[in-house]
């Protein structure tokens, strides 16, 4: 197949997809970057945009103590470039940090610990461990369940402008959600000379309503969307 014909067997795919979505009468986005990019392709759209979330996630949140040297960074997931594993990777060089990464095969190598797959059970002790939780997405990604995961512990999380997730991100700071390769370099940094940022950040985190447990999440669907 040459280039003109993938091009015309894309266009039919992409026509048929938009004539799909023409039947929805509303949409439920997950976030607003899921929002955006349904809108770039289709035009506006009426819908209503709402976090998600799953049945595993209940409040766990604790105080956490930050007084240990240096800083410990959790990442979670695999190493697709997507994920953006390799640009924190980058990130940390020459930084008094530890990055923790959960996911894949176990091995040490020098400040980042390969720590393997967990299990459900293992799930405070990971937590526990991080001072801050990176989601350093490269690509779109329509939300991000772990950001909400390391939240339900208290957890500080920083994530990309890519990370739908970040709508919940910045209910507790904004300045937790980075646009450059740059600004995530100088945050982790900051955070490795003062710590007062994610003091602040955990007693936000447990200050406010713990709203994200499947039940209210299904009330507010009801009500939000099927009302």
């Amino acid at each position: 197949m040459n280039k003109k014909e993938k091009n015309v067997t894309f266009e039919k795919l992409l026509n048929y997809y938009k004539e799909c979505f023409s039947l929805v009468d509303s949409f439920h986005f997950n976030s607003e970057v899921s929002r955006n990019v349904y809108e770039k392709n289709l035009g506006a759209l009426h819908g209503t945009t709402l976090p998600i979330t799953h049945r595993g996630i209940d409040d766990h949140r604790k105080l956490k103590d930050f007084s240990q040297h240096g800083l410990k960074i959790g990442f979670i997931g695999n190493d697709s470039p997507y994920k953006g594993l390799k640009v924190l990777r980058k990130c940390i060089v020459g930084l008094n940090v530890d990055l923790m990464v959960w996911g894949g095969k176990k091995k040490e190598c020098g400040q980042v610990h390969y720590r393997g797959k967990f299990q459900k059970q293992q799930l405070a002790a990971v937590y526990q461990e991080l001072d801050l939780l990176v989601v350093p997405s490269v690509w779109k990604e329509t939300f991000s369940l772990v950001t909400l995961e390391a939240l339900s512990y208290g957890v500080p999380v920083f994530v990309s402008d890519n990370v739908g997730a970040q709508d919940i991100v910045k209910e507790y700071s904004p300045m937790f959600v980075y646009h450059s390769e740059e600004e995530l370099r100088k945050m982790i940094e900051l955070l490795v000379n003062d710590k007062t940022l994610l003091i602040d950040y955990n007693k936000k985190i447990l200050s406010r309503p713990w709203n994200h447990n499947a039940l209210l999440h299904a009330q507010e669907m009801i009500d939000k969307i099927y009302t």
